[in-house]
């Protein structure tokens, strides 16, 4: 009997290069305490929060990259790069002797992992098929929660014992055994290796996945897959509104990640507890991810996007009223539920509107774009903190932006079918062995 081709192993890499992603971005809250509390730089709120914004300008950079070379580089490449990139970023943070040094450290881990996040999700929606195409994409993406959990986890355990550079070091060293193992066993994009006419590696590639046929293109400069395809063929208001739905999205996310310790701490829980909410933030995203994409894939990706905005801005509405510890516990799972859940959702709500020969370029602007939330947010918390506002006003501030992402998503207009046809098969490629794998 015949196995059933499957797409696991891609889906697979893809966890596996997002959970080290998710983990040097978020584990940025868990050493905020510890960075404010260092002598030698002498750090105040305003600098930290600078330094946390950091990373959402190399992302903005890694997504504008992405946007302009993963869909003619090739997307198996292009993640290598990414994931080579943000993991020996992690280092120098590690050994950074000055603020600056650092700096520029978080600034490079963004740039990888804004490189990442577009490419492995066209990879994600390429490699899946469109019965479960939510579900496929989050199970991938869920790696950012599943980073932010062991950011937290270890943070227990390292800050106390061996300060903030023992979490740094701590995301460098897996990349160095996963990184052969991408190396070897991730395929290329059957729509990239069709619109370079190596059709025969394509087709082969789709047969071992099983995967639906992506349209053929001509090899040459195509309209589809320069910048201008995001606003043709009535594309405009949707690619408008996507953009504003991820930088607000991106701001709440980065916001709350990098100031909820600090905020919980000066609320009069210890440090432990504090770096615990933080915990939980992200056990909610992995929530939200998967159970987000089920009700998805069952109800329609629009309405539980909406509904996912105003899960994160009611969550921080309720905790700001000071509820017994239990509750925000509980609240706090849905803000991550609302914040990460929805960023992970969202990457499936773009990438689905767009052909595959523009996918990549789509989910790397919206990210681009989105990326000004995630330098915004960090510092704008830090702003609230700076000239003493209380935590009710500080998590109120934050779920404002929520509730704008809420109406942004219910103004998106219905999506229009693409045409899918199978590609024609032409003559074997010699270089057609590197990509299949």
């Amino acid at each position: 009997m015949t196995a059933r081709p499957t797409t696991a192993p891609v889906i697979g890499l893809c966890l596996l290069a997002l959970v080290l992603e998710g983990y040097d971005l978020l584990m940025y809250g868990t050493v905020v305490p510890s960075l404010l509390a260092y002598a030698p730089w002498q750090l105040d709120a305003t600098d930290v929060g600078m330094l946390g914004s950091l990373t959402g300008v190399g992302m903005l950079v890694g997504a504008l990259v992405a946007a302009g070379v993963a869909d003619r580089w090739g997307r198996r490449r292009t993640l290598l790069f990414a994931v080579l990139v943000f993991s020996a970023a992690m280092g120098v943070c590690a050994l950074a002797p000055t603020p600056a040094v650092f700096g520029v450290g978080r600034m490079a881990v963004g740039v990888g992992a804004g490189v990442l996040m577009p490419t492995a999700a066209s990879t994600l929606i390429e490699f899946s098929h469109s019965r479960t195409r939510a579900r496929s994409v989050a199970m991938g993406f869920v790696g950012t929660s599943i980073g932010g959990i062991l950011a937290g986890v270890l943070s227990l355990w390292l800050v106390p014992t061996f300060g903030f550079r023992a979490m740094f070091v701590a995301g460098l060293v897996p990349a160095l055994l996963f990184l052969p193992l991408m190396l070897r066993y991730l395929p290329e994009s059957p729509a990239y290796l069709t619109a370079r006419g190596r059709t025969t590696a394509a087709t082969a590639i789709a047969a071992r996945y099983g995967l639906e046929p992506e349209p053929a293109t001509s090899t040459g400069p195509h309209p589809e897959r320069r910048l201008r395809a995001l606003f043709g063929s009535e594309r405009t208001t949707a690619t408008l509104l996507f953009w504003g739905m991820t930088l607000v999205c991106l701001l709440v996310l980065f916001g709350v990640a990098t100031w909820l310790p600090a905020l919980m701490k000066s609320a009069g829980y210890p440090l432990g507890a504090a770096l615990s909410f933080l915990l939980t933030l992200n056990v909610g995203g992995a929530v939200g991810a998967l159970g987000g994409a089920a009700l998805a894939d069952r109800y329609g990706i629009k309405p539980v996007t909406a509904l996912g905005f105003l899960c994160a801005a009611v969550s921080l509405i309720l905790i700001a009223t000071g509820p017994p510890t239990a509750v925000v516990y509980l609240l706090v799972l849905l803000a991550g539920v609302g914040t990460t859940g929805t960023q992970i959702l969202l990457n499936t709500f773009i990438g689905g509107h767009y052909p595959a020969a523009c996918r990549t370029t789509g989910i790397g602007m919206a990210l681009g774009v989105g990326r000004i939330g995630a330098i915004i947010g960090p510092t704008y918390g830090g702003f609230f903190v700076a000239v003493g506002a209380g935590t009710t006003w500080q998590l109120l501030a934050f779920a404002a932006p929520a509730v704008v992402g809420a109406a942004l998503t219910a103004l998106v207009p219905l999506r229009r079918d693409h045409v899918n046809p199978t590609p024609a098969v032409s003559a074997t490629d010699p270089t057609d062995r590197e990509a299949v794998r």
